[in-house]
């Protein structure tokens, strides 16, 4: 695998710190995010308020927003009530680091691929696909340690990549 694919375009010291500016600036108007570990802690089932805060300010700047996840939420999950009330796509079990999940993203956000950013805590997943779809990708550090097994081993793996969290 080339490292070029799992080298983020931009690595922010936490969501709250990336450039949103910067991003608009480039042309960036969809943003894609990874949910858990990047949005919420793993198996939380709710958003901290600062990050409610913040996508709805991203909302109220112009940018359109979609959410992917690996997982399945359960039907009466509060995450998935939130998005849909936010107005948020939800795209779950995208089958990262796929690009297909991004590519259902930007059909339904009606935005190209020079025209959308991918933002999350995980190379392996976040950044691999965002780059095997053509996108732009910001790296984030993990909310927490607490993740699902198959997460720790690509953090090992991420590591051997030269990856510091």
């Amino acid at each position: 695998m080339s490292t070029r694919l799992i080298r983020p375009d931009e690595e922010a010291a936490s969501l709250r710190q990336v450039d949103w500016r910067h991003l608009w600036t480039k042309g960036v108007r969809a943003l894609l995010f990874d949910l858990d570990n990047t949005l919420c802690l793993w198996r939380t089932g709710a958003f901290p308020r600062a990050t409610l805060v913040l996508l709805r300010r991203l909302q109220s700047q112009g940018f359109k927003i979609a959410v992917l996840t690996n997982a399945r939420l359960p039907r009466n999950s509060p995450v998935r009530a939130t998005l849909a009330e936010m107005g948020v796509v939800l795209i779950e079990g995208a089958k990262k680091p796929l690009p297909f999940g991004f590519q259902q993203a930007l059909h339904a956000l009606g935005v190209k691929r020079s025209e959308a950013a991918v933002i999350g805590d995980q190379l392996l997943t976040d950044v691999l696909g965002g780059k095997l779809a053509g996108l732009y990708t910001v790296l984030v550090p993990p909310l927490s340690p607490q993740e699902a097994r198959r997460t720790k081993v690509n953090r090992v793996l991420e590591r051997l990549l030269g990856r510091r969290v």
